[in-house]
């Protein structure tokens, strides 16, 4: 899964080239589009209020645009009018930040520290799939030593996949 990161919407390349194969139209999946980036993702309340300043919807056009995306399960509202977005979460690949914590919590047996909380947050930005980071937790458990491997992998996988570490394969011919 690639994310593109457009000015704090975070958007799987997947959906945002193929949105017809989700079964959605291209107004459905730039309102979609549209109401992560005003909820940052789910973490804001949905606001009927904001939503109609920002854009130029009606409400009664954003309640059925919203029934609609509900019906077809690709959002589902919290008690607290929070939007979780089930189309864009892929849940079984990438650990959230709070299990990201936990976890790293529960495999070093103690509270981490302010600069291990910021590297333990790196990872999450950098995208690194749930398998990267548990292989690299059960090598090592300094949080340190667990983000040389991580930082690494990519780039040995960078360097396989351009055929030189400068990215020019004809360099070594």
């Amino acid at each position: 899964m690639i994310n593109i990161n457009i000015k704090g919407l975070l958007v799987d390349a997947d959906f945002l080239m193929n949105y017809k194969s989700y079964n959605l139209s291209g107004e459905e999946a730039m309102f979609l589009l549209q109401i992560s980036y005003l909820t940052n993702q789910g973490d804001l309340p949905f606001s009927i209020d904001l939503f109609t300043d920002q854009s130029n919807k009606s409400e009664n056009e954003i309640f059925s645009m919203l029934d609609n995306l509900v019906n077809k399960g690709y959002i589902v509202i919290s008690t607290e009018s929070k939007l979780n977005f089930i189309i864009f979460n892929k849940k079984e690949d990438y650990y959230t930040l709070r299990e990201l914590l936990k976890l790293t919590e529960r495999v070093t047996g103690r509270i981490l520290t302010s600069k291990e909380i910021d590297i333990v947050t790196s990872w999450f930005e950098k995208n690194y799939t749930k398998q990267q980071i548990d292989e690299a937790l059960t090598l090592s458990k300094n949080i340190s030593y667990v983000n040389g491997i991580l930082n690494n992998k990519v780039n040995k996988d960078i360097q396989s996949e351009s055929g030189s570490s400068l990215g020019y394969d004809w360099f070594n011919k």
